[in-house]
C-alpha cells in the first residue's frame, strides 16, 4: 500500500508532464478502439462494395498500431529522463533500485487503468459517432449498420497491456544501468557545447537535395511509384542531419562573425541556440517530420475525395463502356449486344444516346528505346516495362470514315495519329523495322476524349488498309499483338437510382453472355469509389488528428524540458545586467524561431514534393493539378493555424517555468 500511496503522489506532484502523456496515450486507445470497433464491423464484412474500405482500414489499423507503440516509447523516455533527478534523490535518501521498481509498477498500473478506463469509454462513444461520420463519407447505405463488438475493446486492453509492460521493462533496464549521480545529472546531460559535424551537414543537404531532385525531374507516373519511397527516406534522413548537423554549423558560422554576435540579442539568441539545436535536434526533425506527414495526408485524401468527379470522368470517358477482345467476338455479335442493352435501358427508364462501335484491328504496348524506335518485348515483361513504354491503337482508314464521316486518302506507309494522352510532334514515327510519315496530326475526335490520364503515352493511330496493319504486327514478337478487339461506348440519361440500376442489370446480362466481356461504368464506379476513396479520406482524417497529436505532444515536452534548462540561464543574464524587456525579447524571438523552423522546412518539403505527389495522384484517375495545388494551399494554411494554436498553448509553459526565474 505505501507503494501506491508514493505512485499515487508522484503523479499528482508530476501532473505537468504526466498528464500529456496520460491524455496521448488515452488519444492513442481511443483511435484503436475506433478502428477496431470499425474493422471487426458486420457490415463492413458482409458488404461487397465495403471490400475496397476494408482492405484500407486493415492496412490503417497496422500502420496506428506501428505508430501507438514508437509514439509511447519516445513519450515514456522523455517522461524517464525528466524524472531522473527525482529517482536520484530518492536512491539517495535510502530507496534501493528494488523499492525503486516497485514504485515505478505501482505508477505504471496506475497510468495502464487511467489510460485504459477513459480510452475505452470516450473511444466506444466516438466510435458510433465515427461510423456515422464513415457513412455519410463513403455512402455505404442502410446496410451498413452500427456493430459494437467487445471483441475489440478486449483486443485495445491487450494490446496496451503489452505496451504499458514494455514501457516499464525498458524503465527498469535504464533504471539498472543508471547510478545516483548519472540519475541526479539525467536531465542535465549534454551540457557542454556541441561540435560541427560537416559530413553530416554535407550528408543531409545531398540526402534532401536528392530527394527533391527525384520529385521535381519525375516524368512518369509508373516510375514516381518505384521513386516515392526512396525519395520519402532521403528526405527524412536528409531533415534528421540537417537539424542535427546544419543548424549547429550555421549558428557557429554567425558566433564567429563578431561585428554580428556581439550584440545583446544576437549573443545571446546565437549561444543558446546551439546548445538547444544540439539536445532538441532530433525532436525538431521529428517535428518537421510529423508536420510533413500531416500535410502530405490531408492533401492527398482530401483532393481525391473532393475532385473524385474529375477522377470518374477520366476513368470513364463514356458512361458505359463494354471492351471484347478475341476471335470469339464478332463485329455482329457487338452490334447484337447493343440492341439488348437499348432494351433494358428501355425497362429501367434510361436512354442511352452517343452509342459507337469501334472496331481496332490491333492494339500493342511498346517499348521506346534510346533510337527512339518503338519495339515490341522480348521475353517476360517486368515490373518496370510500363516506365519507358507507349500503347499503341491501330484501325483502318475505313473505320476511321465509318465514325467520323472524314476521309483522310492515306498512301502506302503514311498514317493518321491522334493522341489519346501524352504528345508527340514529329513528322514520322518509327515501329520495328518501319517508318510511317504522319499524314495528319488529328486534334480532337468526338467520342474519343484527350485526357492526362494515363500510364503511358497513348497512340490513337489510322493506317490505309489491315495489310498495312498486318505488315507492322508481323515484325513485332508474336505476343505483342492481341488482335482483333471491340469498344461499344454509349452516354446514358436517367436519373441516379435509374443508372445505377441498369447498369446493374448491364453487368449481369453481360456476364451471362461471357465471363471475357470488360463492362464499366460510370455510376458503378462512383458507388465503389465512394466507398474506397471515402474510406481513404477517412483514414487520411484519422492519420492528421494522431500525427498532429504527436507533434503537439513533442512540443510540449520540448517547451518543458527547455523551460526548466534555461531556467538557471536566464536568471545569470539578468545577474550580468540584462534588463527583463531585454530577456523577454530575447525568449520570444528564440521560440519564434526553433519552433517555426519545422513548419517552414514541412512546408519546403510539401512544396517539393507536388509534382511526384501529382504523379502519383494521375494513377488514381486525379489530373486537375490546379485543384490540387489548390489543396495543398488550403492544408497548409490551416494546419499553419493549428500549429500556431498549438505553439501558443505550449509556450506559456515556458514563459510560466522561466519567468518565475526572470522576475524573482
Amino acid at each position: 500500500m505505501f507503494y501506491v500511496d508514493l505512485a499515487l503522489t508522484n503523479l499528482k506532484k508530476n501532473r505537468k508532464i504526466y498528464l500529456p502523456f496520460l491524455l496521448s496515450m488515452v488519444f492513442l486507445v481511443v483511435i484503436n478502439v475506433i478502428l477496431q470497433v470499425l474493422v471487426k464491423n458486420k457490415g463492413m464484412n458482409t458488404l461487397p462494395s465495403a471490400e475496397s474500405a476494408k482492405q484500407l482500414f486493415g492496412f490503417g489499423q497496422y500502420v496506428i498500431l506501428i505508430f501507438t507503440i514508437i509514439f509511447s516509447l519516445y513519450t515514456n523516455s522523455f517522461l524517464l529522463k525528466q524524472r531522473k533527478k527525482e529517482l536520484g534523490l530518492y536512491n539517495i535518501l535510502g530507496m534501493g533500485k528494488k523499492e525503486l521498481r516497485h514504485m515505478l509498477f505501482c505508477e505504471t498500473v496506475l497510468s495502464y487503468f487511467i489510460t485504459i478506463v477513459c480510452g475505452t469509454i470516450i473511444g466506444s462513444i466516438f466510435s458510433k459517432f465515427c461510423f456515422l461520420a464513415l457513412k455519410k463519407i463513403t455512402q455505404l447505405g442502410e446496410q451498413f449498420i452500427y456493430d459494437f463488438s467487445f471483441q475489440s475493446i478486449l483486443y485495445v486492453i491487450g494490446l496496451f497491456f503489452i505496451i504499458y509492460i514494455l514501457l516499464f521493462s525498458w524503465n527498469v533496464i535504464q533504471l539498472r544501468l543508471a547510478n545516483p549521480i548519472e540519475l541526479l545529472q539525467g536531465s542535465k546531460s549534454g551540457e557542454k557545447e556541441p561540435k560541427t559535424k560537416v559530413l553530416t551537414a554535407i550528408i543531409g543537404l545531398l540526402c534532401v537535395g536528392s530527394g527533391y531532385y527525384i520529385s521535381v525531374t519525375i516524368q512518369s507516373p509508373i516510375s514516381a511509384i518505384y521513386l516515392f519511397f526512396i525519395a520519402v527516406v532521403l528526405v527524412i534522413i536528409g531533415t534528421y542531419a540537417l537539424f542535427t548537423a546544419s543548424s549547429i554549423a550555421i549558428l557557429k558560422s554567425l558566433k564567429k562573425n563578431k561585428r554580428y554576435y556581439y550584440r545583446p540579442n544576437h549573443f545571446i539568441s546565437v549561444s543558446s541556440m546551439i546548445y538547444r539545436m544540439k539536445q532538441n535536434a532530433a525532436g525538431l526533425a521529428s517535428i518537421c517530420i510529423l508536420c510533413t506527414m500531416v500535410l502530405v495526408t490531408i492533401a492527398t485524401t482530401a483532393s481525391l475525395y473532393f475532385g473524385m468527379e474529375n477522377v470518374l470522368q477520366n476513368r470513364n470517358p463514356f458512361d458505359m463502356t463494354i471492351g471484347a477482345s478475341g476471335q470469339q467476338f464478332t463485329k455482329e455479335q457487338m452490334e447484337s449486344i447493343n440492341n439488348e442493352l437499348v432494351h433494358l435501358a428501355e425497362e429501367q427508364d434510361v436512354k442511352l444516346h452517343d452509342n459507337k462501335l469501334l472496331q481496332v484491328d490491333n492494339s500493342v504496348l511498346l517499348s521506346k528505346k534510346a533510337t527512339g524506335i518503338y519495339e515490341g518485348f522480348v521475353g517476360e515483361m517486368g515490373e518496370t516495362a510500363f516506365v519507358d513504354s507507349a500503347m499503341f491503337t491501330f484501325i483502318t482508314e475505313k473505320e476511321y470514315d465509318r465514325l467520323t464521316g472524314e476521309q483522310i486518302a492515306l498512301s502506302d506507309n503514311e498514317i493518321a495519329v491522334y493522341m489519346l494522352t501524352g504528345t508527340y510532334k514529329k513528322a514520322s514515327i518509327s515501329i520495328a523495322d518501319h517508318t510511317y510519315k504522319i499524314k495528319k496530326q488529328i486534334d480532337k475526335i468526338d467520342f474519343l476524349q484527350q485526357s492526362d490520364y494515363g500510364l503511358v503515352d497513348t497512340f490513337f493511330m489510322i493506317f490505309k488498309d489491315k495489310e498495312q496493319i498486318a505488315a507492322l504486327i508481323s515484325s513485332l514478337p508474336e505476343k505483342s499483338a492481341k488482335g482483333v478487339s471491340y469498344s461499344l461506348y454509349a452516354n446514358l440519361e436517367g436519373s441516379k437510382e435509374n443508372r445505377l440500376a441498369f447498369g446493374t442489370a448491364a453487368r449481369e446480362l453481360l456476364n451471362q453472355q461471357s465471363t471475357e466481356l470488360d463492362f464499366s461504368s460510370i455510376d458503378l464506379d462512383r458507388e465503389d469509389s465512394l466507398s474506397f476513396i471515402g474510406g481513404f479520406l477517412f483514414m487520411g482524417i484519422i492519420f492528421g488528428l494522431t500525427f498532429t497529436l504527436a507533434a503537439g505532444v513533442i512540443i510540449y515536452y520540448k517547451q518543458m524540458s527547455e523551460g526548466t534548462e534555461d531556467q538557471g540561464r536566464y536568471d545569470i543574464m539578468q545577474r550580468v545586467g540584462m534588463s527583463h524587456q531585454e530577456v523577454q525579447q530575447t525568449i520570444r524571438s528564440q521560440i519564434l524561431m526553433v519552433f517555426f523552423f519545422p513548419i517552414g522546412l514541412a512546408a519546403l518539403h510539401l512544396a517539393f514534393a507536388f509534382p511526384l505527389m501529382r504523379k502519383l495522384l494521375v494513377l488514381f484517375g486525379l489530373t486537375d493539378w490546379k485543384f490540387f495545388m489548390l489543396v495543398c494551399f488550403l492544408t497548409v494554411f490551416s494546419f499553419f493555424f493549428l500549429y500556431l494554436l498549438m505553439y501558443w498553448q505550449t509556450s506559456k509553459v515556458y514563459y510560466q517555468i522561466v519567468e518565475r526565474k526572470v522576475t524573482g
